[in-house]
């Protein structure tokens, strides 16, 4: 009977310790709460989006305990920790510092510059997108690459939509960052504020949204990444536009903080406006 009762014992502690699900907080340093920041296992399709008073939830079962957990905000420094020193955390509150970035205004000599865009701009051709019935659609995140060699500023990020049903509203949330490896890189991002865009189906026009961050000062000379994602509050669907069977073309795109994978054969519909030496 006592063997019985240990075997038990031991099964149910073992139990506790793979079955994991912590809850908590997202605050800023003066304890306010930080919505829409992503938790997620570092290169694993794990994760949660805080809600409007910063809380999440996040399931631990069976991973790895020296496996990183992280939370990236554009206007914040991102936050990293193993497994093992994240469950350690009183409360499981993670408290997040602004985010410093010296940009130096940079005076444009028309002369010197020219305006292009750079991207896919089709709007004739049905691409991927986000569908709230299907709930990893929520979590996914696509990137495309913008090869660069000169000293640009980006003014405008845009997409094409060639099809949308939605209830109220859907907000784009962005992101410009450096490359690793040929692959975005979570550590270089170019934003110092928020990009973020929120549309109706009436703001659609001409299968066209464009969000101006000409005042953000954003400069590189480096080839770069712009990424789009959608708030977890969106019910509906809709589809990029996009170039297909495009060899030329790469698609970058994840869930959660999982691995970027790359599809070659095509583009969707994600573009810049830019200033640009000549």
């Amino acid at each position: 009977m006592k063997k019985i009762e240990f075997t038990l014992l031991l099964l149910l502690v073992t139990v506790t310790f793979h079955a994991q699900k912590i809850s908590g907080k997202i605050l800023d340093e003066n304890d306010n709460p930080i919505p829409e920041a992503r938790i997620g296992i570092e290169n694993q399709e794990i994760g949660d989006i805080t809600d409007s008073n910063g809380n999440y939830i996040i399931n631990l079962t069976n991973v790895d305990k020296i496996k990183i957990v992280k939370v990236i905000v554009n206007e914040y420094e991102p936050f990293k920790a193993t497994i093992a020193d994240f469950t350690k955390l009183q409360n499981h509150t993670i408290i997040l510092k602004k985010k410093i970035i010296n940009l130096e205004t940079v005076v444009i000599n028309p002369k010197k510059y020219v305006l292009k865009n750079f991207g896919t701009s089709n709007s004739k051709k049905t691409y991927g997108g986000f569908d709230s019935s299907e709930p990893d659609d929520i979590f996914k995140e696509y990137a495309i690459k913008i090869k660069n060699k000169k000293n640009l500023k980006v003014n405008k990020i845009n997409i094409n939509i060639v099809d949308q049903k939605f209830e109220k509203n859907v907000t784009f949330i962005f992101d410009i960052q450096n490359e690793k490896d040929g692959f975005p890189d979570d550590a270089q991002s170019l934003v110092n504020d928020p990009l973020r865009l929120t549309v109706t189906e009436n703001d659609i026009k001409n299968k066209k949204i464009s969000l101006d961050i000409s005042d953000k000062n954003i400069w590189t000379d480096k080839n770069f990444f712009v990424l789009v994602r959608i708030a977890d509050d969106f019910k509906g669907q809709f589809s990029f536009g996009g170039n297909i069977f495009a060899f030329s073309k790469d698609t970058y795109y994840r869930n959660y903080f999982g691995k970027w994978k790359k599809y070659s054969g095509g583009e969707p519909s994600i573009n810049v406006d830019v200033m640009i030496e000549k």
